[in-house]
């Protein structure tokens, strides 16, 4: 699985080495948090007896000016049992990188 990921990705590297991400900041000085979460993600994917399988996924970004200045996606560290659990995990491990910039 993880083999045929890399030659996909490597693929659009090729395909895209002229490209790159332009960055048009706003006049106006804005902070913002964008985040998501995979429930469970790998579960009935992989492993059954695997506890990362079940572990939820989080990513998310934060911008200033509409720039994105930090993108993270991990798995949580516990286990949660519905999607709206893992919702507030992420929620609060955005707002640990969040906050130092809004002070």
């Amino acid at each position: 699985m993880h083999i045929t990921a890399l030659k996909i990705i490597g693929r659009y590297l090729l395909k895209t080495s002229e490209k790159g991400i332009i960055l048009k900041p706003t006049s106006e000085l804005t902070v913002d948090c964008y985040f998501d979460t995979d429930f469970a993600g790998l579960w009935s994917r992989e492993d059954h007896n695997d506890e990362n399988c079940v572990k939820s996924r989080t990513g998310y970004v934060l911008c200033i000016s509409k720039c994105p200045i930090l993108w993270i996606t991990r798995l949580q560290d516990g286990i949660t049992l519905v999607r709206m659990e893992a919702e507030y995990v992420a929620l609060s491990m955005a707002m640990r990188d969040l906050i130092p910039f809004k002070a």
